[in-house]
This record gives structure tokens, sequence and C-alpha cells, in this order.
């Protein structure tokens, strides 16, 4: 309604205008030569075109006013919405504020408590390892079974330990990488003879299909971590006598410009629904169910995939995840030959 006023607004001021001029050559024609017979009537014409212009006069001063008092309003209305706009500004830069400074306190936290934690686990991890080995002689009989519950207890809080560091390095920028050139595939099939032991274990079938592909330049010791985490991810949520694929190949150019090595790891286990895949690189959070969740597996404490993910973009990669639930869940992981920026990357591509 707002928008329509200042256009009839100018058509009255068009019609007064037009009212005016032909009052005005009425009255030119008066003055000239007009018989007195035809005065009557063009003066009668004058008077009737003097009302219309009188009442158009009065309804544009009232459309004016109408319209300063719209324009008022909404000068009012906008003022109005900018300072509730300024104010919610206002509240979410003190909202994120506070959000940085508890993100900055919590990866301090855990740096500090992981750095405190590694020295002593150390030591301990490392003489249990002694005792297991028979350094110190032989162990009473009655002591092997807990020992090794003990050893078994103490590995898995080193590695958690070491989780935490990583990610605190991670979301603190001070994670570094000592590039080198390294074969992808190389370092996969060692990761795999690795992890095969804990596969038998729980009777999954782990097999790798390795192409020849160009060195990367990269941190071998980040992507051996890489490897480990997605790999025992998939030995942890397949069920026993599952299977497991790793394999390594040069990505389609036709798909990826640009030149990317290919690592996917793929396992017939639980899946992972649609909505969950969102956050399954989430620290912490565990999208499986629970009856999965058991400590005598590695990442129970959900870090790995967090790790894997903060360490490939670190190499300028990318991971994507592809799952249909109880059927399979396939992991993705692009890294470039080179280390350049990614582009014109279509993750829904395999």
């Amino acid at each position: 309604m707002v928008d329509r006023k200042p256009d009839r607004m100018g058509e009255l001021e068009d019609e007064l205008a037009a009212a005016h001029r032909t009052i005005d050559v009425l009255i030119a024609r008066l003055e000239r030569t007009t018989p007195p017979s035809a005065q009557g009537e063009l003066f009668d014409t004058a008077v009737r075109l003097g009302n219309v212009l009188e009442e158009r006069t009065r309804e544009v001063e009232a459309a004016r006013a109408e319209f300063r008092a719209l324009r008022a309003n909404l000068d009012q209305i906008v003022r109005q919405r900018t300072r509730a706009l300024a104010e919610s500004e206002a509240q979410l830069r003190a909202k994120n504020v506070e959000l940085e400074r508890q993100s900055r306190i919590r990866t301090e936290f855990i740096s500090i408590a992981a750095h405190e934690l590694r020295t002593p686990l150390t030591s301990i991890v490392g003489y249990l390892d002694l005792f297991s080995e028979g350094r110190f002689g032989d162990l009473p009989d009655l002591a092997e079974r807990p020992l090794a519950s003990v050893r078994r207890g103490a590995h898995r809080l080193k590695r958690l330990v070491d989780d935490m560091l990583s990610i605190s390095r991670i979301d603190g920028g001070r994670m570094t990488l000592n590039r080198e050139p390294v074969d992808l595939g190389e370092m996969v099939q060692n990761v795999v003879s690795e992890l095969l032991p804990l596969a038998a274990a729980r009777k999954q079938k782990l097999e790798a299909k390795i192409d020849t592909v160009d060195h990367i330049d990269a941190d071998r010791d980040k992507l051996h971590q890489i490897a480990v985490n997605l790999v025992s991810n998939a030995i942890r949520y397949t069920p026993e006598s599952g299977e497991i694929s790793i394999s390594v190949d040069e990505a389609p150019l036709a798909r990826y410009p640009g030149g990317w090595a290919r690592l996917r790891v793929r396992d017939n286990g639980i899946g992972i629904s649609e909505e969950d895949r969102q956050r399954v690189f989430d620290p912490f959070l565990h999208p499986m169910p629970v009856r999965h969740h058991t400590s005598s597996l590695p990442d129970s404490a959900g870090l790995g995939l967090y790790i894997a993910r903060g360490l490939i973009e670190l190499h300028g990669g990318l991971i994507t995840v592809d799952s249909q639930p109880e059927v399979f869940t396939e992991f993705t992981v692009l890294l470039p030959f080179k280390h350049e920026p990614r582009a014109n990357l279509d993750p829904g591509a395999r």
C-alpha cells in the first residue's frame, strides 16, 4: 500500500495541473473576443472546473498527509528493526566471543591434561611391556592374566592420550607436517599387515587392493595415522566374519580434476544412517548403536574419524562417507599428488 501512494499522488497532481491549464485557457478566451452569449456557458464551465480543482486539491492534501503518516510509521518500524538487529548482532558477537573463549579453554585443558598424563603413562606402558616380555624374570602364573589386562588398559589409555594431543594440536593450529615423497600403497599395505591380527581375532576378512600410483607429498606418520584410524574404525563396526576391503588407486580425472591419489576403506558392517553421516566426524560423538561400543577395540572414545579428517584437510585433501544401514560403509580419501589447494571436487562422485 505504501508503494502505491506516490503514484496516486502523482496522478492527482497531474489532474490539478491539467485543470489549471484548462481554466487559464478559458479565462484567456473570455478576455479576448468571446461573444456575450457564450460567456455564461464558459463561466459555468470555469466554475465547475474550479470546483473539481478544489476537490482534487483536497484529495492531494489528504493523500500527502496520509503518505507522510505512513512514511513516519515506516521510518519508526525501520528504526525499531534496525535497533533490534543491532542488539541481535551484539548478542551474537558476545556469544561468539564466549564460544571462542570456551573453545580455547577446552583445547588448552586437553593439551595440558594430555601432556601431564603422557609422561607417567609412557613409563607405565614401558615397564608393563618389559614385564610381559620377561625382561625381569618369569612371572608367577597367577600374575600373568591380571598383568595382561593391566597392560591392555595402559595401552588403551596411551592411545587416548595421544589422540587428545592430536586434537589439541589440530584445533589449536599447531599441527605441523614433515612432508616427503610417500608411497601411499606401500604405507597402506603396512597398515593392513599391522591390523590383520586384530581383524583375525574377530574372524574378519581383511584384504587390500593396491594399484601403482605416483608418490604423494605428505607426512608419512600422519598418513599412517589416517589409515590406521579408518581401518580400525571399520574393524570396530564390522561384525564377526565380516569383510573389510582397502583400496588405493588414482582418482578418475573426469570426476576429480587435478591429480589425486584415492584411498577407500569399505566394510559390510552396521552402516550409518543418512542423518548421522553429518556428525560422524564430530569428536566424542558415536552415531553407532551402544551395543557396538567396547573398550577392547581401537578408538573407543570416538576420536579417530575427527583426527583423520583434520589430518587429511591439513594435507589439502578431502574425506567423504557413503553408507547404507546394515549393508555397507565406505570412506573415501583424496590426497593431492602435489600440495595445491583443492578445487572442483564433487564429494558425491565415486
